[in-house]
């Protein structure tokens, strides 16, 4: 199921996205054009905002699970965000799993928040991104 199903053309070096209502501005880099076009499957970005101990941003190249709606920007390249917060704060959790167990949230306070701007890229063979509030 899609946020926005409208799925926007490629033209120049940006297009745009809607999350929880709002327009995110997603730009990318040359390498990642080329590195785009020569993908066989679109590329899905997740942004993830990690409610833990401390407040993290992270950015994970995969396809959406759990039916989770995203956000077409072309017919190459699709967002979806992500907010999770941890179910406990240990050291030894954390250093077992690799960071704290979570879960997602989904309240009205949430649904408002969306990223402003994407920033994708391909260095040394991998995309890489960043995301800003």
């Amino acid at each position: 199921m899609a946020d926005d199903t409208r799925v926007r053309p490629l033209h120049g070096l940006s297009g745009e996205a809607t999350i929880n209502g709002k327009t995110v501005l997603v730009q990318w880099t040359r390498r990642a054009a080329r590195a785009l076009a020569q993908q066989p499957q679109p590329l899905f970005i997740e942004l993830e905002l990690y409610f833990s101990c401390l407040v993290k941003k992270f950015v994970h190249f995969r396809a959406p699970r759990n039916g989770r709606p995203v956000s077409w920007v072309n017919d190459r390249l699709a967002i979806f965000f992500r907010p999770v917060t941890s179910t406990s704060c240990s050291w030894e959790k954390a250093e077992e799993l690799g960071r704290q167990p979570e879960t997602e949230i989904n309240t009205e306070t949430i649904k408002r928040i969306a990223p402003k701007r994407v920033e994708l890229d391909y260095k040394n063979g991998a995309f890489c991104a960043e995301y800003f509030l």
